[in-house]
């Protein structure tokens, strides 16, 4: 067992070293996942608010950003970009799962923390493999209700309806840190504006607890319906982004709603390209 140890302790040294020398490429591939991160929610943002609107299309979610992205000119060397970006911003939140570089710590708030950045790292890689796959052949397989298949596959788990119902209730603790988070401008520690961020640094805040908070209220929607699908023991119930907009839009007065959330949305991109500029990142722990 100390022998284990031992060794478990020198790979982390190791992996810590490796960190320490990559740190200045890391963080600027950070930066750039930051950046691309933008672009996908800018645009998931205008396409729900177009629908809003009444200008015709259909609420989506990344993927379906991503597939409008590439219908634009140059769209396939845009998405090269995105891959890119998008695997930088994944390797940035497995670095925050792993190596805790800004001290989350391991209690419950911080293992929460931790287990949201490492899903994000996992589901940035899917997005930037679908990019990868539009840049190069200008298709990509994109299944529909992706999440309803995800949870049908956890409830054919042993205890798989728990599993799916601790994941909803994962969802709802992240959802309510997140709007904490907003609330309080708690996020703005990490930030250093200079320049002109420091001339717009409150417009700038303001921006930043409108996109997460509506990030957060997609994320409790997506929770509360995970937790019915584990309740009903029906993986159908489940819904991602595009069927979290579509209920919004189904509700009285769906289309305001809607519209406040698709803005929300739009400020959230805008705010991750705020963040590839202003963002205090630090790689090494």
């Amino acid at each position: 067992m100390t022998d284990i140890k031992h060794a478990g302790q020198q790979l982390q040294g190791h992996v810590q070293a490796a960190t320490r020398r990559a740190a200045p490429g890391l963080e600027a591939l950070a930066r750039f996942g930051y950046a691309s991160k933008g672009v996908v929610y800018g645009m998931l943002g205008i396409l729900a608010l177009g629908v809003a609107l009444g200008r015709g299309g259909a609420t989506t979610d990344t993927k379906g950003a991503l597939l409008r992205l590439d219908d634009l000119p140059a769209g396939h060397a845009l998405m090269w970009l995105l891959v890119v970006g998008l695997i930088g911003y994944a390797v940035w939140q497995l670095l925050r799962a792993a190596l805790d570089p800004e001290h989350q710590g391991t209690g419950g708030k911080g293992i929460l923390k931790r287990s949201g950045y490492l899903l994000s790292g996992v589901a940035n890689i899917a997005l930037a493999v679908f990019a990868a796959q539009l840049a190069s052949s200008g298709t990509a397989a994109r299944d529909q209700n992706s999440e309803a298949q995800a949870a049908g596959q956890v409830m054919a788990l042993p205890g798989g309806q728990v599993l799916l119902a601790l994941a909803g209730v994962a969802l709802l603790g992240l959802a309510g840190s997140q709007l904490y988070t907003a609330y309080g401008a708690k996020f703005m520690k990490r930030m250093a504006f200079t320049d002109i961020g420091t001339r717009y640094g409150q417009t700038l805040t303001r921006v930043g607890q409108v996109g997460i908070a509506s990030r957060a209220v997609l994320m409790t929607i997506i929770g509360v319906f995970a937790l019915l699908a584990a309740w009903r023991g029906s993986a159908g119930t489940a819904v991602g982004i595009s069927e979290a907009l579509t209920w919004l839009r189904g509700q009285p007065a769906g289309n305001v709603l809607l519209g406040i959330v698709a803005l929300g949305t739009l400020c959230y991109g805008a705010w991750c390209v705020v963040q590839a500029v202003y963002r205090r990142i630090r790689v090494e722990g």
